[in-house]
C-alpha cells in the first residue's frame, strides 16, 4: 500500500475524537478527490457543503448526536439543526436527502469553514506527538494543498469503509439508538426505504378488530386508517409488530417523530400482552408470536423508550 494512504489510514484508525468532526472532514476530502482527482488546492468552502450534507442526512432521518453533550451540540451540527428547523417550517416534516432538495437549503458556508479552521483542519493531522504530511495547511486563507488526491480516489472505496467504521464507533458512544451502522450506511448511500406496513394489518386486527385509533380511541374508516410506530421509526429503524398500532392519519401527521408519553408506553405494553395471548390461542405464525414474546420478556418497549428519550 502507498505510504501516503497508510499514513491516512493510521490517522483515521488511531486519532482521538471528542465529536465526529474529524471523520466528516476526511470524508469530504476523499469525496472531493473522487470528483476532482487532479485538484490539489482546496478551499474550505469546497468542503463545507459536503460536511453539511453528511450531518443533514444523519440528523434529518435519525437525529444522531454528533458530540458528547446533547445540550451543547458541535457548532456545525447546530448550523444544520437551525437550517432543518427553517426547512421544515416551510416544506414540512417528510425527511429528504440533501442532494434531492439542496436548491431549497441555505448553508452558512463561511461559518462552517471557520469552524473547520478553528477546530478540525490542524488537529486532524496529529496522532499523539506525530504529525502526518497529508496536506499543507494555510489556516489564514482557509485552504490547503492536498498532496495526492489521485490516491484518495484510487483507494476511495477502502477509505470510505474505514471512515464509516470509525464514525459508527463514535456514534455508538454518543447515542443510545440501535442499528447505527445501518443508519450511517443508509444515509451515506442515500438508500433508506420504508417498509410496507399493510402486511401487519391482519395481526393488529386480531386484537383491535374495530380498528380504533391508539391515540384518540376513535373508530377509523379505511380513509382515516394508518399504521404507526409508537416508538419512532427514526430511532428503531425497524418495523416490528410489537411497536405498530392503528392511528388516525391526522393524528399520525401531528405526532411526527415525537417521543411517546409513558401513558402511551403502558398502553402499548398492555396491548402487546393481549395480542400475544390471541396469537398463541389462534396458532398464528410462530415467528410473530415468538418475536412478540421476546419483546415482552426483554421489556423492549420500555427499554427502547428510555433510550429514545436519552
Amino acid at each position: 500500500m502507498e505510504i501516503y494512504i497508510k499514513d491516512l489510514t493510521t490517522i483515521i484508525r488511531d486519532c482521538t475524537m471528542e465529536n465526529t468532526y474529524k471523520m466528516s472532514w476526511v470524508r469530504s476530502l476523499v469525496e472531493l478527490s473522487v470528483i476532482y482527482p487532479q485538484k490539489k488546492d482546496i478551499h474550505f468552502n469546497d468542503l463545507s457543503p459536503l460536511i453539511f450534507k453528511y450531518y443533514w442526512n444523519q440528523t434529518l432521518f435519525f437525529n444522531l448526536n454528533q458530540g458528547p453533550n446533547p445540550l451543547k451540540k458541535p457548532e456545525i451540527h447546530q448550523i444544520v439543526l437551525k437550517e432543518i428547523d427553517r426547512y421544515q417550517s416551510i416544506f414540512g416534516y417528510k425527511p429528504e436527502f440533501y442532494t434531492r432538495i439542496q436548491d431549497r437549503i441555505n448553508i452558512d458556508i463561511d461559518k462552517i469553514s471557520k469552524t473547520l479552521e478553528k477546530d478540525v483542519s490542524h488537529r486532524f493531522l496529529k496522532v499523539g506527538k506525530k504529525k502526518y504530511p497529508i496536506y499543507e495547511l494555510d489556516r489564514k486563507n482557509l485552504c490547503l494543498k492536498l498532496h495526492h488526491p489521485e490516491l484518495l480516489k484510487e483507494y476511495s472505496d477502502i477509505l470510505f469503509e474505514l471512515i464509516n467504521y470509525k464514525w459508527v464507533q463514535k456514534l455508538e458512544k454518543l447515542n443510545s439508538s440501535p442499528r447505527i451502522s445501518k443508519k450511517v450506511n443508509g444515509t451515506d448511500r442515500e438508500n433508506i426505504k420504508r417498509g410496507n406496513l399493510s402486511r401487519f394489518k391482519k395481526y393488529i386486527d386480531l386484537e383491535n378488530p374495530k380498528r380504533k385509533c391508539f391515540i384518540s380511541n376513535d373508530v377509523l374508516n379505511d380513509n382515516e386508517l394508518s399504521i404507526d410506530h409508537v416508538i419512532p421509526w427514526s430511532f428503531l429503524f425497524s418495523d416490528d409488530l410489537w411497536n405498530l398500532v392503528y392511528v388516525k392519519k391526522s393524528e399520525n401527521s401531528i405526532k411526527s417523530n415525537r417521543i411517546p408519553s409513558e401513558k402511551m408506553i403502558i398502553k402499548l405494553e398492555r396491548r402487546n400482552k393481549r395480542l400475544l395471548k390471541i396469537l398463541s390461542d389462534n396458532n398464528v405464525k410462530k415467528n410473530h408470536s415468538e418475536e412478540l414474546e421476546f419483546s415482552i420478556n426483554k421489556d423492549l418497549v420500555r427499554n427502547f423508550w428510555i433510550g429514545c428519550k436519552g
